[in-house]
């Protein structure tokens, strides 16, 4: 066949969340081409409330081994695997469209392979390109074909070491930051260069609108900021006690295994540091465009567009003379189901968005962290699949209580707008 090349975006936009559970041809040739399953072909394990596949696990339920403090990045790929529109793309879009050539950053071809040759391409150490899109693709389709316990994503990481010069090989790192460089990355890979729009955009894209007012000729400036997800700073603490005791004491309680209410903060009070309103004045008067001089003003900042898919990240890196680079470890409350209408707006004019669908989300994965900073430490993922919760340590993948999940030290949450089929 022929490469062909194809705008990505819209025949994304139409592709269904849903995948078919019919065997392909590949697939069966997949069966044939293998007899055995490698050092991974361990004994079937039921997981209770997993979605149950045709092969010998249960569909994403298969874990990554560490190849050296990579706990950041694959607690950050077991939750964009358990993102439906992400998953739906990268699996099943790219699988039906191939082979292409994407317009994006490297010219790069996506070829046509059985699930067990893209399995035995993530093993090399060596692949004859380090192209993310390719290696997410081949990540995502043996994650979800229920054949393996875990697998070594050599393809994935070498890619990331390759592309991402603050990413290290072998040293732990902050997993906001990969998750930033991650979804910014493979979308290169994907847009044309003069293309507006995104897969990743169309997926997570959240609007940041700011509006200043000028008191002197009442003019309203405005500006459109697109963010591929939104990243909270947790606010100050009011209490009694300086924000470095509370700090101290959050950290002791956090080794400990204690949850300190007093401590705990609730999501919708960090998402007040992107939905503010305040003024410009004194020294830091706004530079008003009409007047042509520096201007008392007042501002706003709102957030707009209901994405598919919301993440959140938290901000959880502090500095100190005192303490230098630390953690903090404050416990933030978060919902299994979230109402978006208090986070995000649809504008002024009447949305088709303003609907329940669209500003209600239920929560779908958690990247979660232990240790006094984001770079020192562990990093593990919780993700709903089917009816349960499954807790994603690396190669080990075990069941848990929608409670546990509740009580994580939320670095990242990924929430999903109803209406979207679950796993």
């Amino acid at each position: 066949d022929e490469l062909v090349e194809i705008e990505l975006r819209k025949d994304a936009m139409s592709i269904s969340t849903t995948s078919s559970s019919s065997t392909t041809d590949d697939e069966v040739l997949d069966q044939k081409q293998s007899s055995s399953f490698d050092d991974h072909d361990f004994e079937m394990v039921e997981l209770p409330n997993a979605k149950k596949s045709k092969g010998k696990f249960a569909n994403g339920i298969t874990g990554l081994d560490n190849l050296g403090n990579t706990c950041y990045m694959n607690s950050v790929l077991q939750m964009l695997s358990h993102c439906s529109g992400f998953r739906s793309f990268f699996r099943d879009f790219l699988k039906a469209a191939a082979p292409l050539q994407l317009a994006g950053d490297g010219g790069y071809k996506i070829t046509r392979q059985t699930t067990v040759r893209l399995k035995e391409t993530l093993h090399e150490d060596q692949p004859d390109e380090l192209m993310l899109t390719e290696a997410t693709h081949a990540l995502l389709r043996v994650l979800w074909s229920g054949r393996w316990r875990s697998i070594k994503p050599r393809y994935v990481v070498n890619a990331v070491w390759k592309h991402g010069g603050l990413f290290a090989a072998r040293k732990q790192q902050d997993a906001n930051e990969f998750l930033n460089f991650y979804l910014g990355r493979v979308d290169d890979e994907l847009k044309a260069p003069k293309a507006k729009n995104s897969v990743m955009m169309d997926l997570f894209g959240v609007d940041q609108y700011q509006q200043v007012q000028c008191d002197e000729c009442k003019t309203v400036t405005k500006r459109t900021e697109p963010l591929l997800g939104l990243v909270l700073s947790l606010p100050d603490d009011q209490s009694n006690k300086d924000a470095s005791d509370d700090d101290d004491d959050a950290a002791a309680e956090a080794e400990k295994g204690i949850k300190s209410e007093s401590n705990s903060i609730d999501l919708i009070d960090c998402v007040k540091s992107l939905r503010n309103t305040g003024r410009f004045t004194g020294d830091d008067k706004f530079d008003c465009e009409t007047c042509k001089e520096k201007k008392e003003a007042s501002w706003n900042v709102t957030l707009q567009k209901r994405p598919q898919s919301l993440l959140i990240s938290f901000r959880r890196t502090l500095w100190s003379i005192e303490k230098g680079v630390h953690k903090d470890s404050r416990q933030v409350n978060f919902p299994l189901e979230l109402d978006a209408s208090e986070i995000l707006d649809v504008g002024n004019e009447k949305s088709p968005d303003d609907d329940f669908e669209s500003c209600h989300y239920n929560l779908t994965s958690v990247v979660s962290h232990s240790g006094t900073t984001p770079f020192v430490g562990h990093y593990i993922a919780y993700a709903r699949n089917g009816d349960g919760w499954f807790l994603f340590n690396d190669s080990s993948v075990t069941s848990v209580k929608e409670a546990e999940v509740l009580e994580a030290e939320a670095f990242i949450l990924l929430y999903e707008r109803r209406g979207i089929p679950a796993v």
